[in-house]
């Protein structure tokens, strides 16, 4: 495998540095952390670039790339070196789960928003009583006179505040072994907004969403009736989680050689060159676990695997944030006592741990890819 990019993927990496040099993006995110907004100014940016074309194909105004995903990991990882809030763009790059589901009027809605970097979708599944036991879900449609009602909660649900658009997984009540999605305009009468707060990740909305007897039509499935466990990929949380693990590690190296202790830089002190190497060590596996698994997905025909997608957002999900915590350590009250970025990235690192499926899933889903490749 060669992971070396060509020179026109090294044109649009030099596009986002470009970007991100152009001003002073930590003081915006900040604001837009402790305000809890989303970056709407920088992500449009970013679709200006082309962002949001990176996954698509050609033939819905894709950029036709021969490796997308090595491509799309390279982008993450120069956004994640300036401390960029990457896990807001999780939706933007993943319009391909909508053009394979999809009806044309639901391709035609969602692609609409390319390169207006806003939040357009996102799927809902956990509930208060089903989180990683999806099985579990209570939410359900019924069909009575011609159209389909449907009742129910769900709660933890990204980007739910900012999205015109959720793709909510339910039971068929007629028929309990039965799950499938709905393609839902949050303006219909019966949707509800709680929202939560959240230690990390404050820029992407939660909330909980209340569905009192909403009316659907038949035209609102999403994909095929029954399809409701056919989709799910983690490959991109542990892209973001690499990538922002970087900045850590840069701004605790810079502090560490010119901050003095006992007549010598702290990066010369033992126990501080212990943290160090085992940061190198992390972000170096990371590097090579992802960029491997979009390798593999760009020579597979776009798809990810299942189990190797669990496997990065396992292991990147918990090295990056014991990267972070040691950068942490390393800078002291400068990253505990100030408004320092590290401070903002520690707190939505531990949350990845939980969002976007638990580690414990991870681990069983990783587990079950091993297994099967040598089942008799």
């Amino acid at each position: 495998m060669d992971f070396k990019l060509t020179d026109e993927q090294e044109l649009i990496v030099d596009s986002y540095r470009e970007y991100m040099e152009s001003e002073n993006w930590e003081t915006y995110f900040h604001e837009c952390d402790e305000k809890h907004e989303y970056p709407l100014r920088w992500a449009r940016g970013l679709c200006e670039l082309g962002f949001d074309q990176i996954m698509l194909p050609e033939s819905h105004g894709g950029l036709g790339l021969e490796q997308p995903a090595v491509t799309l990991m390279a982008v993450y990882e120069i956004l994640g070196k300036y401390g960029a809030p990457t896990y807001v763009l999780y939706q933007l790059p993943g319009f391909e789960t909508i053009i394979r589901e999809g009806t044309e009027e639901q391709i035609e809605a969602v692609l609409s928003t390319l390169g207006t970097g806003e939040q357009i979708w996102n799927s809902a599944c956990t509930e208060p009583g089903a989180g990683s036991d999806v099985g579990a879900l209570a939410t359900n449609y019924k069909r009575e006179n011609g159209k389909i009602y449907l009742n129910g909660t769900k709660t933890f649900i990204t980007s739910s505040l900012g999205v015109k658009y959720l793709v909510i997984m339910a039971r068929n009540a007629d028929d309990e072994s039965m799950f499938t999605e709905f393609f839902l305009d949050m303006s219909k009468p019966g949707v509800k907004l709680s929202p939560l707060t959240k230690l990390g990740l404050r820029m992407d909305s939660c909330c909980e969403v209340y569905l009192d007897n909403v009316e659907l039509e038949e035209s609102d499935i999403f994909g095929k009736e029954g399809n409701g466990f056919a989709r799910g990929e983690r490959w991109l949380v542990g892209a973001c989680d690499y990538g922002t693990a970087i900045s850590a590690f840069e701004d605790a190296m810079a502090h560490a050689n010119t901050r003095i202790a006992f007549g010598k830089p702290i990066s010369r002190q033992q126990l501080n060159q212990l943290k160090i190497a085992e940061m190198c060590i992390k972000l170096t596996n990371m590097k090579n676990m992802l960029y491997e698994a979009a390798w593999n997905a760009d020579n597979n025909g776009g798809a990810f695997d299942p189990a190797a997608a669990a496997m990065c957002k396992y292991y990147c999900a918990n090295a990056s944030f014991e990267v972070v915590d040691d950068a942490m350590q390393i800078m002291a009250g400068v990253a505990v006592a100030s408004e320092h970025r590290i401070n903002r990235i520690w707190r939505d690192l531990r949350v990845d741990r939980v969002s976007g499926g638990t580690d414990e899933m991870m681990i069983l889903a990783t587990s079950k890819g091993a297994s099967i490749k040598y089942k008799q």
